[in-house]
């Protein structure tokens, strides 16, 4: 008995002794397998800042910093496993396995986006594209910082011209696919944003002689761009039908990624100079140029001779003079310097003006970019707003663009999906005069007296002027000509997709734009178009565009066994679109204080103007793609579109066929072992336009007068001034042949 109290008590001393060491041991693995893992994220151009580093299985997580580097404390070393993600690029998943130093490097997404293009109402591998398709990432877009979308594509796509008349901020920029494709109309191509056509309208347009336009992609924010398709043969376009006659652009924005919230803050700054200024005489040469010019014609052609003022030699004092009230005799009321060429040699007036720096600046631009992304598994958002400063090289000209956007989509069922894509932007744009026929503020700043000084007291304009060459003071005219057009821009697009099978989806869209453009212009009594006896020049204008479009289509994938695969889509769609506007204008001003916002103050009034307009498409369209073997590649589409500015011939049927053969694929190339890549294509299509005035087949009535009884009274006659109504006028039909070799060596080859 003894004996075994004596063990029971012994084996309490041992639990005693081991209880703490096991619980010691314990906390001692566990502190083992916990602790800080540092480590850094790169893709193959260094660092990435702001990627996401998540323990997974946990709300455990980090982000990089500008190096790519992080820190991030995990529970177990072992087993714990991180979770990697950033915008455009694969999201990866990277066991630790004990690591607690660990380099990750991702890749860009852009090597599985680039395997699948959007098309006209659809989506497919660019390994079995059979038309002529570009496609352009966000990533190379942002390379050079642009200010709109028209200029990201300068010289990126073969075939795409894209060419800008005036250099100033948010000048109108032509985009022309292969060549123009019209006599009459815009080779202007179709800009589809998120499978919606987008349509902005012309902005008001200001008097005869300026050519300045505005750009309708410059109120879309480049940075909330994702991709950019272009479709460039017919094979490609005829599913557009009327609409893709000069080619297709399609735009697709950002959305938001499962995982993580992600807050992304862009800031760029930068500056634009005058490259090379035109060379001009200085002051001493021009003045000499003068004198030798009045003496020539004194000498040979019997002229008289004119005293200038600057001009003479050798410089001296001029007087105005007056009489004394009180004695009568001459008295000298004021004096100025007239100087000669050596003077402007000897540092005159820092040796006469260049107009040209009174008109030219360093232009700061300026661009902010918040957007906050994220999403899981039944769906995905982004916010972005974005905003704008670009000071254009003339003096007091500017483009300003404020935008905000949304995207979002969410599975309600895994049947039921459905989105919104909303962008919204106000902009102003200050224009200076400078591609125009008449009046050009380049044109006076090299042409204005380099003699003359900016201000001048004897002037009422405050400063020095040449009116008898119908110049400017271009100080004057940068600092006061006025030409702003303000812009309001509002495009939705809504969708619902309702899955029936893997195989076979319906989709509704609708979309809705709007946008409204409102310029004002007046030019005051001192500067070239408001001077005597026009004394002062305003006006105002406005424009409205709305679309509402509605697209309904079925769309059909499926393989069958392993050498055949279908896909088809099906649809109908609808568009109506609104527009209108109006214009005043006058000249003829007391003063110029109130300048165009008081258009009652104009002693002559112009003829007011306004119009308004309505117009509507119907298309029943349809396409398929048949891939046999992987190797053979059919593709044929239909399109019916219907007019309404058409009288008589509304309906016209659009076709086009492709065929493509992935030679690559063949055994007696791969034996080559030189092509990754090797596709023949040919194509052949027709696209319509009916690009003509909305009411050009009608006839139309105008007010006239007619006398009864001895007195004239209003009426209306048919309008002829714009011609007779063509009532037989039918589709301008554009007829396309394409043949492509696709060749892609030295890569890994294309799965």
């Amino acid at each position: 008995m003894k004996k075994r109290k004596k063990t029971i008590c012994c084996l309490k001393h041992l639990k005693a002794f081991l209880l703490p060491m096991l619980c010691y041991l314990s906390v001692m693995t566990i502190q083992a397998q916990s602790g800080t893992v540092i480590g850094t994220i790169q893709d193959e151009n260094g660092g990435l800042f702001g990627a996401s580093v998540v323990e997974k299985g946990t709300q455990n997580g980090t982000i990089t910093d500008v190096n790519g580097r992080f820190t991030i404390a995990v529970k177990n070393v072992k087993n714990s496993i991180l979770k990697c993600s950033f915008v455009g690029y694969e999201t990866i998943e990277v066991p630790l396995n004990g690591r607690k130093t660990i380099d990750i490097t991702m890749t860009s997404a852009v090597k599985t986006l680039n395997e699948v293009v959007a098309i006209g109402y659809g989506n497919v591998k660019k390994r079995d594209l059979t038309g002529s398709v570009s496609s352009v990432r966000s990533e190379e877009l942002l390379k050079v910082n642009p200010s709109s979308i028209n200029q990201a594509l300068q010289g990126k796509i073969a075939g795409v011209q894209v060419s800008q008349a005036d250099g100033a901020p948010g000048a109108g920029i032509s985009i022309q696919i292969r060549g123009a494709n019209s006599f009459t109309t815009s080779a202007e191509p179709l800009y589809v944003i998120d499978g919606i056509p987008f349509n902005t309208g012309s902005a008001p347009e200001t008097d005869y002689a300026t050519k300045q336009t505005n750009n309708p992609l410059s109120l879309i924010n480049p940075r909330d761009v994702k991709s950019i398709e272009v479709l460039k043969d017919a094979s490609s376009t005829a599913i557009y039908g009327s609409r893709g006659a000069n080619g297709v652009i399609l735009i697709t924005t950002k959305n938001g990624y499962e995982g993580r919230t992600k807050v992304e803050l862009n800031i760029n700054y930068g500056i634009a100079k005058p490259v090379k200024l035109i060379k001009v005489l200085n002051g001493a040469d021009y003045a000499e140029f003068r004198n030798e010019g009045i003496r020539n014609g004194y000498i040979y052609d019997g002229k008289d001779y004119v005293d200038e003022k600057n001009l003479d030699f050798p410089g001296r004092w001029g007087y105005t003079m007056g009489t004394d009230a009180v004695s009568g005799k001459p008295i000298k009321l004021d004096s100025t310097y007239l100087p000669s060429p050596q003077d402007f040699r000897n540092g005159y007036m820092n040796g006469g003006n260049n107009w040209q720096d009174q008109i030219f600046q360093n232009a700061l631009t300026q661009d902010y970019n918040l957007s906050i992304s994220g999403g899981d598994k039944k769906g995905q958002y982004m916010f972005s707003l974005g905003m704008l400063d670009q000071q254009g090289t003339i003096v007091n000209s500017y483009y300003k663009r404020y935008s905000i956007r949304s995207n979002i989509s969410r599975k309600v069922t895994d049947w039921i999906e459905f989105g919104n894509n909303l962008t919204a932007s106000k902009s102003q744009n200050r224009l200076a005069r400078t591609n125009t026929e008449t009046y050009g503020i380049v044109n006076d700043a090299i042409s204005f007296n380099p003699t003359r000084d900016i201000f001048d007291k004897d002037e009422a304009s405050g400063v020095s002027q040449d009116y008898s060459n119908g110049l400017s003071n271009p100080y004057l005219y940068v600092h006061t000509a006025k030409n702003i057009l303000e812009s309001m821009n509002l495009y939705n697009s809504s969708y619902l997709n309702i899955t029936f099978a893997k195989y076979l989806v319906f989709r509704q869209s609708l979309g809705y734009g709007y946008s409204q453009d409102k310029r004002n212009q007046y030019y005051n009594r001192y500067i070239s178009g408001g001077v005597k006896p026009t004394n002062g020049y305003a006006s105002q204008s406005d424009s409205y565009y709305e679309s509402v479009t509605a697209e309904s289509t079925l769309s059909f994938n499926k393989d069958f066994g392993k050498i055949n695969h279908i896909d088809a889509v099906a649809g109908y769609t609808y568009e109506n679109v609104n527009w209108g506007g109006k214009s005043m204008s006058g000249h003829g001003f007391a003063n110029d204080i109130n300048e165009e916002n008081n258009m009652n103050a104009a002693l002559v009034q112009d003829p007011n103007y306004s119009n308004k307009g309505k117009t509507s498409l119907m298309s029943y369209l349809g396409r398929i793609n048949y891939i046999l073997m992987d190797k053979y590649l059919i593709t044929a589409s239909f399109r019916s579109d219907g007019s309404s500015r058409l009288a008589n011939n509304r309906w016209a049927n659009f076709a086009s066929g492709a065929l493509a053969w992935r030679l690559s694929e063949e055994k007696f190339i791969k034996q080559l072992g030189l092509f990754d890549n090797l596709k023949l294509r040919v194509s052949y299509g027709q696209t319509g336009n009916q690009g003509i005035n909305a009411y050009a087949t009608r006839s139309r009535m105008t007010i006239q007068q007619y006398p009864i009884d001895g007195s004239l009274t209003n009426g209306f006659a048919e309008d002829r001034w714009g011609g007779p109504a063509s009532p037989n006028l039918k589709w301008e039909t554009t007829t396309q042949y394409n043949a492509g070799l696709d060749i892609s060596i030295l890569k890994n080859r294309v799965n």
